[in-house]
């Protein structure tokens, strides 16, 4: 009985914990990492002008959304700005209200894909579209087209109204997120844990 329990609380944390061990491309313009992308050509964004991509998770959901790769640099003259995406929800084919941001730093002139790590870690459901959104701090940054990346695109001046385009170059990026282990997986470690402490009093 003592070994069935071990084998069970075993097999539950292995289910749990691989997820995070084993994280997925859940959006973005290409289903590699990092993102490919064409070297002088992008889409800019500034502080009153704002760019966005949709995405459509997984079926193998909800997701903890955990890392963003995208392709950025600064035009030669422009120095120091800093890039800010946003996780927005799809409302009637637009972006809709913002799930989470990340600051995007260390941005130079030359053009490489570039990763952070998303402190909020904000949950996706499966079979759903999103949209992440692109502004700068200040001057101008630019976001490196998608190699052969096409699909919809949308942009907003001044936090007006966005504007939608199909079949149009999507800039580089891919985001990266671990599903949720089923509350049943959950379950089950727990109670494996507290069979396991139970034998171990008695």
């Amino acid at each position: 009985m003592k070994r069935q329990t071990v084998f069970i609380c075993a097999i539950a944390f292995v289910v749990v914990i691989t997820p995070s061990l084993y994280a997925e491309i859940i959006g973005g313009s290409s289903d590699t990492s990092p993102p490919p992308f064409w070297e002088d050509s992008f889409w800019w964004v500034s502080p009153t002008f704002e760019r966005a991509f949709p995405f459509t998770t997984p079926s193998d959901g909800p997701f903890t959304v955990e890392e963003l790769e995208v392709a950025v640099h600064h035009p030669t003259h422009i120095a120091d700005a800093t890039a800010y995406f946003t996780i927005n929800n799809d409302i009637n084919g637009e972006p809709g209200d913002m799930l989470a941001s990340v600051e995007l730093s260390g941005i130079t002139t030359s053009q490489q894909v570039l990763s952070t790590y998303f402190t909020e870690e904000p949950t996706l459901n499966s079979d759903t579209a999103y949209w992440l959104v692109a502004v700068a701090s200040l001057g101008y940054v630019h976001w490196n087209l998608g190699d052969m990346a096409f699909g919809t695109a949308a942009y907003r001046e001044n936090q007006g109204e966005w504007i939608v385009l199909s079949d149009t170059n999507v800039s580089a990026f891919t985001i990266h997120g671990s599903p949720i282990p089923e509350p049943s997986t959950l379950l089950l470690l727990g109670l494996g844990a507290v069979v396991l402490r139970k034998r171990r009093a008695t």
